[in-house]
């Protein structure tokens, strides 16, 4: 269940008055739900979209139960600045093995008003990048890389908990990370990020068979399936099973999405279907998805 805010609480998070939380809520600009006895609770994720187009600073992150403490106001969201001072904090965090840190620079990021693709191409991206290539200079650098994928999935998942539940009739998407891949971050990425264009979104993690992917598709209904390639080895031996996928789903007007490093060729060898898109970023994804919806509103006016 998602948790609730009194006005009391998030007028302390944000450091405004009462009064002032009151006006925004008979104005409308903080929508609000009320209690069998009548008082007022704001859903934590219509907070953060106060907080995100407003450019509220958040003085009391705690109140909103979000970790790093007063962290997160200091490390508010620049989308238009230098993504480079983002990424060396974020970085510095993940080679110190400072989970809290590195959640305070993520969530504050957002609560700043990046998109969550932005976020997980630009400064997250970019922090990983730096620390996957430790290993070439010192042995335990894969250690540390290891350390900074746990810390990186830690930051994702209480970035969902800021996300509204998406709405019972919105398109269902199922996804994972294909056969031989053992990576989890990616898959979680495109799944926040599907997330946040409100979509139903089921990520089944790494090694995801491709058949019970497409047993999933045809039981929820998704219209769309992602998959993620992150490792080269079994690239080749994806494509008979990415052409059977991509025509269960094509009878369904279904689209299968490839992302990774390694995405390319996986849709290479599934002998181009019509039906396979080939991603490459987290930017890309939300693109796509959304100019799917302007495809489906434009048919249906």
């Amino acid at each position: 269940m998602e948790k609730l805010l009194t006005t009391k609480e998030l007028a302390e998070a944000i450091g405004a008055s009462e009064s002032s939380l009151r006006r925004w809520t008979n104005s409308g600009a903080i929508r609000t739900s009320r209690t069998v006895g009548g008082h007022r609770r704001i859903p934590l994720s219509e907070a953060v979209r106060f907080i995100r187009e407003s450019r509220a600073t958040v003085v009391r992150p705690q109140v909103l139960g979000l970790a790093g403490g007063d962290r997160v106001a200091r490390g508010a969201g620049d989308p238009s600045g230098a993504p480079s001072a983002a990424e060396e904090s974020i970085y510095r965090g993940l080679v110190a093995g400072d989970s809290a840190r590195v959640s305070a620079d993520v969530l504050g990021q957002y609560l700043g008003g990046v998109s969550l693709a932005a976020i997980f191409d630009g400064p997250l991206a970019g922090a990983m990048h730096r620390v996957g290539e430790l290993w070439r200079h010192d042995s335990s650098g894969i250690l540390v890389e290891h350390r900074a994928s746990d810390i990186c999935i830690q930051a994702v998942n209480q970035l969902r908990q800021l996300l509204a539940p998406p709405d019972p009739g919105a398109p269902a998407a199922v996804g994972g990370a294909a056969p031989g891949d053992p990576y989890l971050l990616p898959s979680m990425m495109a799944s926040a990020v599907l997330a946040e264009a409100g979509l139903r979104q089921t990520n089944y993690g790494p090694h995801t068979p491709l058949d019970a992917l497409g047993d999933a598709a045809e039981e929820q209904g998704a219209t769309l399936v992602w998959l993620s390639v992150s490792v080269n080895d079994p690239a080749a031996r994806l494509g008979p099973g990415i052409q059977k996928l991509s025509r269960r789903l094509r009878r369904r007007d279904a689209r299968l999405l490839l992302g990774g490093r390694h995405a390319a060729a996986a849709a290479a060898a599934g002998k181009g279907s019509s039906n396979v898109h080939v991603l490459a970023t987290m930017s890309e994804l939300a693109a796509y998805v959304r100019g799917a919806a302007a495809r489906t509103h434009s048919v249906a006016t």
